[in-house]
């Protein structure tokens, strides 16, 4: 059944991402979460819990868990708004941005791997189709 070949070949390759730890030194929602951090501030802004919330379909209770994580780790920082008190705002501190720099390029190497494997003209025709998953998936929630 086509569920089934779906479903087994979807775990094994989740699983085989998983088991490369695409971030080694941070979890992977962790990872997800300094990105985004680091996209906000390259934009001029601060994100928020509630912005990555939103980006990431996590919930609240679990992002304060990774914001916190991050934290004493000193990766990032809390810092109350300056124009409105009641917004707390999350920075990349240095080594934050360090941290998740070498993770990127980390990933960008296993990336590398796969398109040497899978061949280049293989990758342009499945990542149309990678979107087209994460919009139907999206559309779903």
């Amino acid at each position: 059944m086509l569920n089934e070949e779906l479903l087994t070949a979807w775990m094994r390759v989740t699983t085989t991402i998983n088991n490369h730890r695409l971030a080694a030194d941070l979890p992977f929602n962790e990872a997800l979460v300094c990105g985004l951090v680091m996209r906000f501030q390259e934009e001029g802004g601060c994100a928020t819990a509630s912005d990555l919330c939103a980006a990431t379909h996590i919930l609240k209770s679990q992002m304060n868990a990774i914001v916190s994580s991050l934290e004493r780790k000193g990766i990032l920082e809390r810092q109350r708004s300056e124009g409105d008190r009641r917004r707390v705002e999350l920075r990349l501190l240095p080594e934050g941005w360090e941290r998740f720099e070498a993770a990127h390029r980390q990933n960008l190497a296993l990336v590398d791997q796969f398109i040497a494997g899978m061949g280049e003209d293989a990758v342009r025709t499945l990542l149309p189709l990678l979107r087209q998953a994460a919009d139907v998936f999206e559309e779903m929630e």
